[in-house]
């Protein structure tokens, strides 16, 4: 059985292309990171944000081992997020792995960074998002109506799936968000 990061990475895989440019939104432990750093290539860049120096500070020491070159670190809220072109975005939302569990994504500073990314995808209209909820704990459950309710009430212009298991309790889970594509 696949973890859900797992699933989260195959649909990045199936999205993303050599020299594309990646946000790792959360970076934490650097295994997002890096795999979209493998996926872009070379000639591709990745963003990593974390508002924890730990969380960027693993990430390069993880990266520096691999010998990847492409990332940029940004020790700031994914909030922040300022490009022109993104063709792919990971949330893998929650608290730092092996870190301090009170500090954990907020559900009102990711609505907003992924209302702006929505608002920028006519400039990146192949701009695909994977958000990966954890709503077994409480601020996760918060994350996972706030962006429920939002992205329910989303155009048709969008298309937004749910990948959730179905018979296990407060399992995290996936919401994807990318622009139709017109017939």
């Amino acid at each position: 059985m696949q973890k859900i990061t797992e699933i989260a990475h195959q649909l990045l895989k199936e999205h993303l292309k050599a020299g594309g440019i990646a946000v790792d939104a959360t970076c934490g432990n650097g295994f997002d990171t890096v795999f979209l750093a493998n996926l872009v290539g070379p000639k591709g860049t990745v963003h990593a944000y974390d508002i924890q120096s730990i969380a960027i500070e693993r990430t390069k020491r993880l990266a520096a081992e691999l010998g990847l070159t492409n990332i940029e670190y940004h020790w700031e809220s994914h909030e922040n997020i300022a490009l022109p072109k993104i063709d792919g975005v990971i949330f893998n939302l929650g608290y730092l792995p092996a870190g301090d569990k009170t500090i954990t994504t907020e559900p009102d500073v990711v609505l907003r960074t992924v209302q702006k990314l929505l608002n920028h995808m006519d400039q990146n209209p192949n701009l695909l998002i994977v958000v990966v909820l954890y709503p077994g704990h409480e601020k996760g459950k918060k994350e996972s109506l706030v962006l429920e309710s939002f992205l329910s009430q989303l155009d048709s212009g969008y298309l937004v799936t749910k990948i959730v298991p179905l018979n296990q309790h407060n399992a995290p889970y996936i919401l994807t968000i990318e622009r139709k594509r017109p017939k």
